[in-house]
């Protein structure tokens, strides 16, 4: 037996009947439409927005699982949009990076796959329903915010069969929960108490495994519905000049309506070749130190892996399967008797380094994919707790505006550690982990209202960083106005009851001396 395959009822798999299908996956799977599947479709459709990647990818494993009860073959479309708010040099060649190694993985494992890249002779309007009508059935990837969210809801109103979206995006299934958690200790607890069944759906490493069908659509079906959709393949050649990077990728971008003063970041290419090479690196030369210098700016433990891990390059399964086998762990390590009781350390009975790892990649970043999962103002100020809300409040009349926000994006503040932070991000895409919440109360405190400084600080993470326009992206700038916090004391001035941060006390902190050399 397969083991995504576990058991189904012998009724038609056609209209309702389908929904009697019992996967591995259920937990990961919502069923977006009421259409039928289309027997005489010509094959499962896996219309891939988030989880962008071969191994450990729930969405593909459930397309082949369906290909394989309806005898069809699966067909993978990897779409890149360039119409989007924050489209620019940077995310679309890291996007671009991450297609070509897909190439070789899904060629190799006998599954038909097509890149494709919007561009500025073909919009790709109407692409997705053109291709749905030739479907038995259609799979996307489920992603609570920005634009595979927006797809996601296009593709359920223009589906013309069944439409299920499976969630790859963390050991939670988004959907699991029930409910928005306000704290990362309720939601550890949930965690804690949950674990081990969430664990019965984790998306195999290899979705092919155990299977010899070739899963490929047949050239002369491919022909014949390439021609009928109007589906025009993005040329490989030109794939491989963006892919490149440097002045060749930005020539061959040129035609192209993006932002071109964000250019691509060459020392971080896109794909899971290089995601797995920073994965080993961290594994063999920081995790073991992780919980005493993941903040550090010189020789820092942190893994650097956020970029990748956002664009589905590499799949937050895959990094804590590997934690967990350099770990030698297995169940009977949880300490029982503090499960549920939401304990940051001590519960998974591993070493303190990862155990602090495993809570920041678990409990901290799946918190952001439950908050907006369950709350669609989750990138608007209005997400922030009432607290919070009042207490800026009653500081308002204490702002006033400090820069204006051309100085701030382009690093001309008075605060030299707050300027490094921001050319650091202007310059890689990322930001030091510490100095990204400094980095936020500083254009807090600047700003002449919070709503001007929430305007700001995600306008300057969506176009500059490679891990904006993320579900933790608006944590962390939530964050910074008291979402998933605490009121604090004493009340200051402007923060009231918000968390406070300084640039005076971070330098005492941390040792900046070759960072602020760096990024002076």
């Amino acid at each position: 037996k397969h083991p995504v395959i576990t058991q189904f009822y012998t009724k038609s798999l056609m209209g309702d009947a389908v929904s009697e299908l019992r996967s591995r996956l259920l937990p990961r799977i919502r069923v977006l439409n009421n259409k039928p599947i289309n027997p005489n479709g010509s094959f499962v459709v896996y219309w891939m927005t988030a989880s962008r990647r071969f191994n450990y990818n729930a969405s593909l494993e459930r397309a082949i699982e369906l290909g394989i009860i309806l005898k069809k073959p699966v067909l993978v479309v990897e779409g890149v949009s360039i119409r989007h708010k924050w489209t620019s040099e940077r995310v679309l060649t890291f996007m671009v990076q991450g297609l070509m190694r897909n190439l070789d993985q899904f060629e190799e494992h006998k599954i038909t796959y097509i890149p494709w890249v919007e561009n500025h002779k073909d919009t790709g309007d109407g692409l997705l329903r053109r291709v749905s009508e030739k479907a038995a059935c259609m799979i996307i990837d489920d992603y609570p915010t920005y634009l595979p969210l927006w797809i996601l809801n296009r593709a359920s109103a223009v589906s013309k069969v069944r439409l299920e979206a499976v969630d790859s995006n963390g050991i939670f299934p988004m959907q699991m929960a029930g409910k928005a958690f306000p704290t990362a200790h309720s939601f550890r607890r949930f965690v804690q108490k949950n674990l081990l069944d969430t664990f019965q759906s984790t998306p195999l490493k290899n979705p092919m495994e155990g299977i010899d069908t070739d899963l490929r659509v047949p050239k002369n079906i491919l022909d014949e519905v390439m021609d009928e959709t109007k589906f025009e393949i993005t040329p490989l050649e030109w794939m491989w000049r963006v892919a490149e990077g440097g002045e060749v990728g930005r020539t061959a971008m040129q035609p192209l309506e993006i932002d071109k003063e964000v250019p691509a970041v060459d020392s971080k290419p896109g794909g899971v070749i290089e995601a797995r090479n920073l994965l080993e690196q961290f594994l063999e030369k920081k995790l073991y130190r992780y919980n005493s210098d993941r903040n550090n700016t010189e020789n820092g433990a942190s893994s650097g892996l956020s970029p990748w891990i956002h664009f589905g390059h590499i799949s937050t399964h895959e990094i804590i399967h590997s934690i967990l086998i350099r770990e030698n762990w297995d169940p009977t390590f949880i300490d029982e008797e503090s499960t549920g009781k939401g304990s940051r350390m001590g519960w998974w009975g591993v070493s303190e380094p990862a155990e602090t790892f495993l809570d920041q990649i678990i409990t901290w970043r799946e918190l952001g994919y439950n908050f907006a999962f369950y709350n669609k103002n989750h990138y608007k100020i209005e997400s922030i707790p009432d607290w919070a809300k009042k207490t800026l409040s009653e500081h308002s009349h204490e702002r006033k505006e400090k820069y204006s926000f051309d100085q701030i994006e382009n690093a001309q503040t008075d605060d030299e550690v707050w300027n490094a932070a921001q050319r650091e991000l202007r310059e890689t895409g990322m930001i030091h982990n510490y100095l990204r919440m400094l980095w936020g109360k500083r254009i807090l405190e600047w700003s002449a209202t919070p709503e001007i400084a929430a305007d700001w600080m995600i306008k300057l993470n969506d176009r500059w960083a490679l891990d904006g326009r993320d579900p933790n992206s608006y944590t962390g700038i939530f964050w910074v106005m008291g979402r998933h916090d605490r009121a604090w004391g004493p009340e200051r001035p402007i923060f009231g009851k918000i968390r406070y941060m300084s640039s005076a006390n971070t330098k005492k902190k941390l040792k900046l001396k070759k960072y602020l050399s760096q990024w002076s």
